[in-house]
């Protein structure tokens, strides 16, 4: 994702540490470190009032394990021109 081979034993390290924090309903909890700068509507993602930064942690984490999984093709960059 940054660059790094999924292969590098950082990237390896933190597939473990995801691994071992994700939730057994598959999420990541986030604990909100921000005011709230609209009113709290509940949208169905565990978490409650942190859910907007709970989804957002787990789409990051999701995809750095979806990139180290077994069978998935070597990540490349690949630049995509609007033009």
């Amino acid at each position: 994702m940054a660059g790094l081979p999924v292969t590098d034993s950082a990237y390896q390290r933190g597939v473990q540490y995801l691994l071992s924090t994700q939730l057994e309903d598959g999420s990541w909890y986030i604990k909100t470190r921000s005011q709230a700068v609209q009113p709290y509507f509940d949208v169905g993602f565990p978490h409650g009032q942190d859910q907007w930064i709970s989804v957002s942690g787990t789409n990051w984490a999701t995809m750095a394990l979806a990139l180290a999984s077994p069978g998935m093709p070597p990540a490349t960059t690949q630049v995509v021109s609007s033009r």
